[in-house]
């Protein structure tokens, strides 16, 4: 059975704020990846286009079934609309799953992202050493930032890496519970 995970990417955290720009919506969505496609994955978008979710069935990453299936990926790309005078980036992202790690094994959950046409991608990881078998939530602060290009709406493009090495291990994003997965929280500023 495959777990799910569910992306939560917050376009605005409100609308009145100083802090961002008084409207912003999500234009459009695409995705790919190993742990990700269009049989095993959904999303939605709010009706105000400020928020998506995403419910995947393949990110699952394991030792038990060959090379493949020891790296999992998903890709997502992200249209933005928000007015001129506005630039944004990541600043932290908050995963859930599991880790079912044995002895001399470890596992690895991380997340990067970068703008179409420019450099840089900044990236935050975290390594699960056996042995463990537990839940984890991890919100980790990205150490540098990219930021977007002034008066410009390039596409945020994410990606989420799950993968594991060793004889017996086993990493997944999971939502049996219906709860935050793993969420992206945007920082805006005033160009």
């Amino acid at each position: 059975m495959a777990a799910l995970a569910a992306v939560l990417l917050i376009a605005a955290a409100s609308t009145a704020s100083a802090d961002c720009p008084p409207k912003v919506t999500i234009d459009y969505v695409t995705y790919a990846g190993t742990g990700c496609n269009w049989g095993n994955t959904n999303y939605v978008i709010s009706p105000d286009y400020s928020t998506v979710t995403f419910i995947f069935g393949g990110m699952v990453a394991t030792t038990d079934a060959g090379l493949a299936e020891k790296r999992k990926f998903c890709q997502l790309s992200f249209a933005l609309k928000y007015p001129d005078g506005w630039i944004f980036t990541l600043g932290k992202a908050t995963g859930r799953g599991f880790a079912a790690i044995g002895a001399n094994s470890l596992g690895v959950y991380e997340s990067s992202y970068y703008f179409s046409g420019q450099t840089g991608t900044p990236t935050i990881s975290r390594t699960f050493y056996g042995p463990q078998s537990r839940s984890f939530e991890a919100t980790d602060r990205f150490a540098t930032f990219v930021w977007s290009q002034r008066n410009s709406v390039p596409n945020l493009n994410i990606k989420t890496v799950v993968r594991v090495q060793g004889r017996k291990a086993a990493m997944f994003l999971d939502s049996q519970d219906t709860k935050f997965r793993l969420a992206f929280a945007i920082l805006w500023k005033r160009c």
